[in-house]
């Protein structure tokens, strides 16, 4: 019998967005890829650098999503990877939403009706210190962390609504 896969756990993150053309708040670019069920990753960055943690998403992964904007800094669902980092299917490409045309899949969604704003878990995941700028923990578009903390936001969503 050979061994079972370990789950990793996530923190993709959206922020408001524009280029020459359109201009998005990260709530509409949220719920346009939740209808999809994809998320559009940049393979690499503006510096020719490899997105970190891009190749190390995999099958059955979990995924939480964090936006970061005008709207506030919060927690907006979760979800199951269907398959790691590749190139997406070119009906889910959508310039006017400023998609990429690599990215994640989803087995699953779970968009929340109610955010989890980030200043919830402060000093309840190692993530979001209680006496520190949580910033420097989630920086770039791709943030690992544990399975404690990825359950203990998905506790205090479901007491926070």
């Amino acid at each position: 019998m050979g061994l079972q896969k370990m789950n990793q756990f996530w923190i993709l993150k959206v922020k408001d967005d524009s280029n020459s053309k359109y201009s998005l708040t990260g709530l509409k670019i949220f719920n346009h890829r939740m209808s999809e069920k994809v998320w559009g990753i940049r393979g690499f960055t503006e510096k020719g650098r490899k997105t970190a943690n891009v190749s190390r998403l995999e099958e059955d992964d979990r995924v939480l999503f964090y936006y970061c904007g005008s709207g506030g800094y919060c927690f907006l669902g979760s979800a199951i990877l269907e398959r790691g980092f590749d190139k997406l299917r070119e009906s889910v490409f959508h310039e006017q939403y400023l998609d990429w045309k690599e990215g994640v899949t989803f087995k699953s969604v779970d968009p929340w009706a109610t955010s989890l704003p980030i200043e919830a878990l402060r000093g309840k995941v190692r993530f979001v210190p209680n006496d520190e700028n949580y910033g420097s923990y989630l920086q770039g578009s791709i943030t690992k962390i544990s399975k404690e903390d990825y359950e203990t936001v998905i506790h205090e969503h479901m007491i926070f609504h």
